[in-house]
């Protein structure tokens, strides 16, 4: 892939999505109305997601930008699990946050996050990406580890969801959000764990499609657990007790899957000669 390559060109896009992601983090944690309709707790969730967001994901969204745009194909794989994570979070801003200042900036960093990935999807030439990892690369390890993180995310949720529905009552989360559903649970059980199951398939079949998603998979779960690291302070300094045990699995979460990750790149000469 060298630097005429199709779809380089929309890697510019990862300014203006920093510059209001920057805006839409910054609103939350400065404005106090922003989360004034949100119950305690979920306000807390949500100023510390955005101080992630400011802090963690502008910087790494930038940095991998630079990095595709000079020719790295492994930063332009871990730039495409950086719009994943933004897809993922930000289908929760505009779905689970009430209406606020902020709602206008959550639709645009969406679709601008949106249509890049599925750009990209198109034009890689997946084929010869996956040819560049070697057998050094891990397939195999990694395939076990998104097998059973599937299949730890749908049993985090249906551990909560089966009692309350067999109770015929409303599940915990739902109460404490003070929401109609939690959407959070709707992206993990409609789209994160059948990914992680899927693309696990795929690397134990040695597809090149599962090879070359499983960096992107990787990066979207490093990056969706780094940011439970600052949410888990901010709740923890608003009194919830969770804050601290959610900063821990946090931060051990996303040292494991960046230790993948670069295992997994590592194996590979995803780099423009």
């Amino acid at each position: 892939m060298n630097r005429s390559e199709p779809g380089r060109a929309v890697l510019w896009v990862s300014l203006p999505i920093a510059i209001l992601l920057a805006v839409s983090s910054l609103g939350g944690i400065l404005l106090p109305l922003t989360y004034s309709a949100e119950t305690p707790l979920h306000s807390a969730q949500f100023v510390g997601n955005d101080a992630g967001n400011l802090f963690l994901i502008v910087p790494i969204l930038i940095i991998v930008a630079i990095a595709a745009l000079r020719g790295s194909i492994a930063a332009r794989l871990v730039w495409m699990g950086t719009l994943v994570y933004l897809i993922y979070d930000f289908l929760a801003y505009a779905f689970a946050a009430h209406f606020n200042s902020m709602f206008l900036a959550y639709c645009t960093i969406l679709g601008l996050s949106f249509f890049p990935l599925a750009e990209n999807l198109l034009v890689l030439p997946i084929p010869d990406i996956a040819h560049g990892f070697g057998p050094r690369t891990p397939t195999k390890t990694v395939a076990v580890v998104l097998l059973l993180t599937g299949l730890g995310i749908a049993f985090h949720w249906m551990s909560e969801i089966l009692p309350a529905l067999f109770a015929g009552r409303i599940p915990q989360t739902v109460r404490d959000s003070g929401l109609v559903t939690e959407p959070v649970a709707v992206l993990d059980l409609a789209f994160g764990a059948p990914a992680c199951v899927l693309v696990a398939i795929l690397l134990l079949r040695r597809k090149p499609l599962g090879i070359v998603l499983a960096p992107v998979l990787l990066s979207f779960l490093f990056l969706s657990s780094l940011v439970l690291t600052p949410m888990g302070f901010v709740m923890a300094g608003h009194g919830f007790a969770s804050g601290g045990p959610l900063s821990i699995i946090g931060v051990s979460i996303a040292a494991g899957c960046a230790l993948l990750l670069a295992l997994f790149l590592r194996g590979s000469w995803l780099h423009e000669p």
